[in-house]
């Protein structure tokens, strides 16, 4: 609970109880709140001057309801104030040791004050009700910069005198407009019973958790893979997917989804063959989507693998240190797509012949690669288009081993 008055009984707190600081090492010391430029003359009392220089926003209580409100009603959040202070030492004649005593009582009475009372809210004279709101008044320290400094006082248009800032806040000011409160509800269905909720973390709804591609063994088991190549097997988990009538695949070069039909399994999983033309099915990172009638899943991800279709393994002669490597390859490469060669732990870009031209997006299958410094030898080889590598790893064994077909030989 707090009104409009809260800044003016802030502010009042704060002079009663810098004022108590002061007295104790000053007997004749006073405390005002005006702008620092108004300083005292030359004859006057030696004073503690507390400004009121900037006032913020606490966000973190900025969208909290108002005190009081009942589930179901509404209300106009309470507006939470951080109030900015300076508190400067004013002393006739330039004596800077009496200033710098002030302030060293004000500070030690700050720091043992860390918040503001109720009591000492309530003894102000501001009508105000800050008081009784839900939030403590903290004091927190402030430092300043040698940049702050300079702004504020080239802003006060006066000589610089020793200050120290704080901040005041929460200060809760309360919205005058009612909360919106519905009228009781006096049954819950037909039996006063309300909605039957039941105890479980599963969505009653279909979903996928991954789209696994897998590979048969020689003993006729599926074997997870890290990407699929074009004819592979994918295999959809989730739940709820037995009413999956297909899949639905997007890749980000392609202007709509393609769809594919499931092969009918499971409610924890259903498969799909990635079969189709092979420029229908850029190699690269795909989101995949189970659709059952109108309804489909969320998307998780499929990396699709470029296939070397060239003789492998396939031997190369330099000339000079220099190697060509021309290859050929399915999915073709579209326009945008990125080729790399890596032979070994090293890698190539593709040299492109032929500018790809914005009315055929596809650009071609067949391959060329400018090895320079090429090291002699039998190199495992990867072709990667779009982010994605070619099948170097035959994880259909009992343990993964190197595909040995996939090699360059530059002799």
């Amino acid at each position: 609970m707090s009104d409009a008055n809260a800044i003016e009984a802030v502010t009042e707190a704060l002079v009663q109880l810098v004022l108590e600081g002061a007295r104790e090492v000053e007997s004749g010391a006073k405390v005002e709140a005006r702008p620092p430029h108004e300083t005292p003359g030359p004859s006057g009392d030696p004073q503690l001057n507390l400004f009121l220089y900037q006032i913020g926003i606490d966000e973190s209580l900025r969208n909290e309801d108002p005190v009081g409100l009942r589930p179901g009603e509404h209300g106009d959040p309470q507006l939470p104030l951080v109030l900015h202070y300076l508190l400067t030492a004013y002393v006739p004649g330039g004596a800077d040791t009496i200033a710098h005593r002030m302030l060293g009582g004000a500070l030690r009475t700050l720091h043992e004050h860390p918040h503001l009372s109720r009591v000492r809210l309530r003894q102000v004279q501001s009508p105000s009700n800050v008081s009784e709101q839900s939030e403590l008044i903290r004091l927190t320290w402030q430092s300043f910069a040698e940049k702050d400094i300079y702004s504020l006082w080239s802003a006060f248009q006066t000589s610089y005198r020793l200050t120290v800032a704080f901040e005041a806040g929460p200060v809760l000011i309360d919205s005058r407009r009612p909360p919106r409160t519905a009228v009781p509800v006096l049954r819950r269905g037909a039996l006063d019973r309300g909605p039957e909720a039941a105890a479980s973390v599963e969505s009653p709804y279909p979903q996928l958790t991954a789209a696994v591609p897998v590979a048969v063994g020689p003993d006729g088991l599926e074997h997870e893979q890290a990407s699929v190549k074009l004819g592979g097997r994918v295999v959809l988990r989730g739940a709820n997917l037995d009413q999956a009538n297909e899949v639905r695949l997007s890749h980000p070069l392609l202007a709509g989804p393609v769809s594919i039909p499931v092969v009918p399994g499971s409610a924890a999983e259903v498969r799909f063959e990635l079969t189709g033309p092979p420029q229908a099915f850029p190699a690269g990172l795909w989101s995949v989507a189970a659709v059952s009638g109108t309804t489909a899943t969320n998307e998780v991800s499929l990396a699709v693998a470029p296939e070397i279709t060239s003789g492998m393994p396939m031997t190369v002669q330099r000339d000079g240190t220099a190697a060509v490597v021309r290859l050929a390859c399915r999915p073709p490469v579209r326009t945008g797509q990125p080729v790399l060669l890596v032979l070994g732990s090293r890698s190539v870009l593709e040299r492109r012949a032929v500018a790809a031209q914005p009315e055929d997006p596809v650009t071609g299958a067949d391959l060329t690669f400018d090895v320079p410094d090429a090291p002699v030898g039998t190199h495992l080889a990867r072709l990667r288009i779009g982010g994605v590598d070619s099948l170097l790893v035959d994880r259909t064994g009992p343990k993964p081993v190197f595909d040995a077909t996939q090699t360059v030989t530059i002799s």
